[in-house]
């Protein structure tokens, strides 16, 4: 649903209609192209291991040690590959069975579903009113797996200790795995995120997913990774040898070269874009806009209530009379017709707000 939205957009901007872009699931930063000719010629225009280059992945399993508290063997438990989305569909791929349910809270990320039926999986949507403690009701003897979506997206919610250690309890109970996509983790600044992949030190039930696309500002790179326990990622790491071989090696040279210096320049910008996340939330709750509660990520689910429109409706008068972009809540499950998603990641903080008043006018006219 968010690619479709987008490529209408460039389709308008083709035709030179200036469009206000609040619908792309990445966040622009201001990164400087640090030197390429100090990376090692010409092994980086060969096949880097399946697993991803080694010192890549130290580099990782030192930084979620340091950051997160996780300890993973760089030789057996992470696998870097072609972005986070190829991770946890080469996952779902390993331990879903056609006809096995898999279960995720919308609203959920739009690729969940898509990727549990191309492995003729069954999923579930539970719907976002419920709680943590209410997706037991919708566990049968064939669900497989839970997706646990912390931070998630689109709601900037971040999962406290005590629903992770709740949902890690049912997992076990019911022999389930809990696919944890953690792409957004450097969004929360205040100290409030945990792993699950710390609560599960074995790995024993856990997948966890990452991304230095999303983390880095470089989503056009597709560097992201699957950490989790040696058995499975033994399975996860024959199909990426046969869709992916490898990700792109020159790029594992410049992310392990110049990690540290990555970092240094984005984490500001991500605390700068994380205030003004919050100046806008403030500016939807005196204009009367209402959303899901969260703070992290630069998403905003917006309620459309009341008006008569459903989303799709909606967010296409959006674009074709306003020239704002903004992806339809329903794309994200069946329980989410009544929202969209609003991103806050590329746009200026005064375009960002002329955005979201600009949404509240629509919403009244359409009443």
């Amino acid at each position: 649903m968010s690619i479709k939205y987008n490529t209408m957009v460039y389709d308008l901007q083709r035709r030179g209609q200036e469009v206000l872009v609040m619908s792309l699931g990445e966040a622009f930063f201001d990164i400087p192209l640090l030197p390429m000719d100090v990376l090692p010629y010409p092994a980086l225009n060969h096949y880097s291991h399946s697993r991803g280059l080694y010192e890549l992945r130290e580099k990782l399993c030192d930084y979620h040690r340091q950051e997160y508290g996780v300890r993973i063997d760089p030789d057996r438990e992470i696998i870097i590959t072609a972005g986070s989305k190829a991770a946890i569909h080469m996952t779902l791929m390993s331990i879903v069975n056609p006809g096995d349910e898999v279960l995720y809270q919308e609203p959920a990320w739009v690729s969940y579903a898509e990727q549990i039926k191309l492995c003729y999986g069954v999923p579930v949507g539970i719907p976002y009113c419920k709680s943590i403690r209410e997706l037991e009701s919708y566990i049968t003897a064939k669900t497989r797996a839970i997706i646990v979506n912390n931070p998630h997206n689109p709601r900037g919610y971040v999962y406290t200790d005590s629903e992770l250690k709740e949902l890690l309890a049912l997992a076990e109970r019911f022999d389930l795995w809990l696919i944890c996509d953690e792409a957004y983790s450097d969004f929360v600044i205040d100290g409030s995120f945990v792993s699950l992949a710390k609560l599960d030190p074995d790995k024993k039930r856990v997948a966890v997913f990452n991304s230095m696309s999303k983390n880095y500002g470089i989503s056009g790179w597709r560097i992201g990774y699957v950490i989790g326990g040696a058995g499975l990622l033994d399975n996860v790491l024959k199909v990426n040898q046969h869709l992916i071989t490898c990700p792109a090696t020159i790029l594992e040279y410049y992310l392990a070269r110049y990690f540290t210096d990555l970092i240094e320049i984005t984490k500001p910008q991500i605390r700068d874009l994380l205030c003004k996340r919050a100046r806008i939330a403030r500016y939807m709750d005196e204009l009367g806009l209402r959303y899901l509660p969260g703070a992290a990520t630069f998403y905003f689910f917006v309620s459309i209530e009341p008006s008569r429109l459903n989303s799709e409706e909606f967010c296409t008068k959006l674009l074709k009379e306003e020239h704002i972009s903004v992806v339809p809540g329903v794309g994200y499950g069946l329980s989410c017709d009544r929202f969209v998603r609003v991103s806050v990641g590329t746009a200026t903080l005064e375009d960002n707000m002329r955005g979201v008043r600009t949404l509240k006018k629509v919403i009244e006219r359409t009443a």
